[in-house]
Order: C-alpha cells, then structure tokens, then sequence
C-alpha cells in the first residue's frame, strides 16, 4: 500500500511534469471575473433605475454634519427604501441568483475538468487541454448538483442555531432569557462550525467519485462516505496537509501586513498566484490519485477474492 507520504511525494513529482494543471483554475478565475463584471453592468442597468431616488439620497449624505445625523440618514436613506415596494427589488433578486447559478455551473465545469486533467497526468504521465473540455462536458451538471446537495446538508447544520434564535425574538433585550438566548446562538455557531468541518472532511472524496467513476450526484455523496470510511486516516492526513499548506501562504501574507503598502499588495499577488497555480492543482493531484489507487487496490482484493 503506498503510504501517504509516498502519495504526496509521487503526487509533487508528476505535478512538476504537468505545470498545465494550474490552466482549468486559471480559466475558472477569468470566467467568475467575465459573469460578475457582466452582471455588474446588468445591475447598473437593470436594476438601479427603480432605486434611483435611493441613490440620489445616498449622494445627498456626503455634505451631512455631525448634528442630526441619524435623522438625516434616516430620512434621505432608509425612509426611501421603506417606500419602495417588493417590485423595485425583484431585477436585483434575480439577477443576484442568475450570477449565482452562474458561477456555480462555471465552477462546476472546471473542477471537473481539473480532476479530468489529473487523472491523465497519473495514468498518462502528461496531461492535455482536451481532457479538460472532454471531463467538463460530460461531468459539469452532475458535480454542479452535487454541489447543490452537498451545500444543502451543510446548511441543514443551521438547525443548531434556531434555539437560541428563537428564544432572542420573543423575548426583550432586558431580559435574563434574551441573554440566555445569545448564549444558546453561540454554542449553536460553534457546533455548526463543527458539523461544517466534518462534512467537508467526509464530503471531500465525493467530487472525485463523480469525475473518476461516472457517477450521479447522490451516487457520488454514498461513494465518497464509504471511502472516506474505509481511509478515514488518509483522507483526514490529507486534508490536514492541504489546509496547512493553505494557511502557512495566509500567515506569510498576514506577516507582512505592516509596512510599505506596495510591498504588501504585491506580496498578496504573489501568495494569491501561488495558491492558485500551485497549491490548489497540486491539492486536486494529490485527492485524484489516493482515490484512485485505494480504488484500484480495492478492485483488486475483490477480484482476488470475490466471495
């Protein structure tokens, strides 16, 4: 059995022949900037008409003085907004869903053509901008559900939350109740970050038995659960690695967070690059291949003994 450190040892040195692995990433990047500055534009047309009298009154509190401020600011902002009915925001709402969608189907189809790319690199030893194309197509709708469903059971984590929130709506700010309240809100986040953690943890395998095995979405969340079940050491040292590598490029940026401002912001370009065009393809190389090596050794026991 190799050994996770040999996977990520062999994982490093395949990634170095195939520096093209970064491209899928790097065109997922320029697609999200294209939707959201087209969006932009839709919502400068479309959408900020109706609210026009809201803006104007925006403008209006760049000149307001330090006395009466908050009536000021209540009278030219918020009051028009309260005028305003559930039709003036509706361009907005949907064309905040529509860039959503989006960038989520776009995301989709180049994780799965990042994991497509991989996969050739490790059966290949090169990989080719057409697996990409070929992977994306076949796999982008599929692993954008997954994504859907995935989200969903994280956010059903919010649950740990309704206790507490419940308790601050009915009752007054004054009270002992309302002070428990935001207690009970507390403990609830902490233990929805922890549900969150976890399910990123099992989940992690699920896109890569979507790409590599063809399956559907709620096929690829079972697939993913066993294997993690079955490499719960691997997948959880893995994991580790990968958010360890991610966090040592932030605490390197974070160190230099005081000093010549031009030094900064390129610092943050050159951490942001490689996190982008190293970290993150040699992450997606690294889960590519302990998937599909404990898959191939698991294929092999069963044809070895198949009762």
């Amino acid at each position: 059995m190799e050994e996770i450190g040999e996977l990520i040892g062999k994982g490093f040195a395949i990634w170095k022949r195939n520096l093209n692995l970064c491209i899928p990433y790097i065109f997922s990047f320029l697609a999200a900037m294209l939707i959201f500055m087209a969006f932009a534009m839709a919502m400068l047309v479309f959408a900020f008409p109706p609210m026009e009298r809201y803006w104007k009154s925006f403008l209006i509190l760049e000149g307001l003085g330090e006395a009466g401020a908050a009536d000021e600011i209540y009278a030219q902002m918020v009051a028009p907004l309260m005028d305003l009915d559930w039709q003036s925001y509706m361009p907005i709402f949907i064309l905040i869903l529509g860039m959503i969608l989006l960038l989520s189907l776009a995301g989709s189809y180049f994780n799965a053509g990042a994991i497509g790319m991989a996969r050739q690199a490790l059966e290949e030893g090169r990989s080719a901008i057409s697996s990409l194309w070929s992977a994306g197509r076949r796999h982008f709708w599929n692993m954008f559900l997954l994504n859907l469903l995935i989200g969903l059971i994280v956010m059903a984590g919010m649950i740990f939350l309704l206790p507490g929130i419940e308790q601050i709506v009915v009752n007054p700010p004054d009270s002992q109740q309302y002070a428990e309240g935001l207690e009970l809100v507390l403990a609830g986040g902490a233990i929805f970050i922890i549900y969150a953690l976890l399910l990123s943890i099992i989940f992690s395998p699920a896109p890569y038995a979507l790409v590599l095995e063809g399956l559907g979405p709620v096929a690829a969340v079972k697939a993913g659960i066993e294997f993690f079940l079955n490499n719960k050491f691997d997948v959880l040292i893995l994991w580790l690695v990968v958010v360890a590598l991610s966090l040592v490029l932030q605490m390197i940026g974070s160190s230099f967070s005081v000093g010549d401002e031009v030094t900064y912001q390129l610092l943050s370009l050159i951490i942001n690059l490689a996190n982008l065009l190293v970290l993150v393809p040699l992450a997606n190389l690294w889960w590519t291949r302990l998937y599909m090596i404990r898959m191939r050794m698991l294929n092999e026991e069963e044809v070895k003994d198949p009762w």
